[in-house]
């Protein structure tokens, strides 16, 4: 999604903070209920948020309106959105806001299996169309053959397939023994898995394919030298950082071994 005018990218930390900015309020208001919830209580004026089992509530109340501000903001800055971004913020507003008004809090829980479901079949379904919508995704951050773009995103769809199933086996069974109006110990264990768990699983995936991202990407890439570690969006919230230098390093080592090889060369 983009305007007529082109923007600029956001800074290392204008990046970070759109993208953990929201996540830090939500947890923030999950875990601290005691110190938060009296301060939305009095602005909305209601007892709600300090009610036994509506933290999740009052970290939605912070998170949303968060979320809306940093989607905004990447937009004026830009003069563009994400395609992460944006598939992450509508679906997250959605159904957080459905959320919210409903009571139903498995529309939450299921957020993040939307979310990499959807992720998965646009993956795939790109990949049996011919198109990749992976390099979307990485944003420009490096540039490879189609070939190995092709590996990687049948890696990504099967990531995230994984990551969907195990958020479904997650909340279905840590919340089970749940009930309305108290506590749940189980509900904030999914919301650790939810903000670290699936967050250092994408991460650590990302570092896994690190070596066959290296080995394939191109010279000319955007940014050049200089760049290092770029913030790369993933879904549901997560995000890795992936080191662009290396591109330009592995340029440097191939052109190193081309004039080597060159000096030894029979009759040189």
């Amino acid at each position: 999604m983009s305007t007529g005018t082109k923007g600029r990218k956001l800074s290392g930390w204008q990046k970070a903070a759109v993208d953990f900015g929201p996540l830090a309020l939500f947890f923030i208001g999950y875990f601290l209920p005691d110190r938060v919830g009296p301060v939305v209580n009095n602005m909305l004026s209601t007892g709600f948020f300090t009610e036994d089992g509506n933290e999740l509530y009052l970290a939605l109340i912070l998170f949303l309106p968060a979320y809306i501000v940093a989607f905004i903001a990447s937009l004026i800055i830009e003069r563009r959105i994400a395609p992460m971004l944006l598939v992450n913020g509508v679906i997250a507003i959605g159904l957080g806001g459905l959320t919210l008004l409903s009571g139903n809090k498995t529309l939450f829980y299921m957020k993040p299996t939307v979310i990499y479901v959807l992720f998965a079949l646009v993956l795939t379904g790109g990949l049996l169309t011919g198109r990749n919508f992976l390099k979307l995704i990485f944003d420009d951050a490096f540039r490879m053959p189609d070939k190995a773009w092709y590996t990687l995103t049948w890696r990504f769809a099967a990531a995230f397939l994984v990551m969907a199933i195990a958020n479904e086996v997650a909340w279905r069974t840590l919340t089970a023994g749940c009930v309305p109006d108290a506590e749940c110990a189980g509900e904030g264990t999914w919301v650790n898995i939810k903000i670290f768990g699936f967050t250092a699983a994408y991460i650590l995936f990302i570092i896994t394919q690190g070596p066959f991202i290296a080995k394939h990407m191109e010279d000319g890439g955007k940014g050049g030298k200089g760049d290092g570690a770029k913030i790369v969006d993933g879904p549901d919230d997560t995000a890795a950082f992936v080191n662009t230098d290396n591109r330009t390093d592995a340029a440097e080592e191939r052109t190193t071994a081309n004039d080597d090889a060159s000096r030894n060369k029979p009759g040189a």
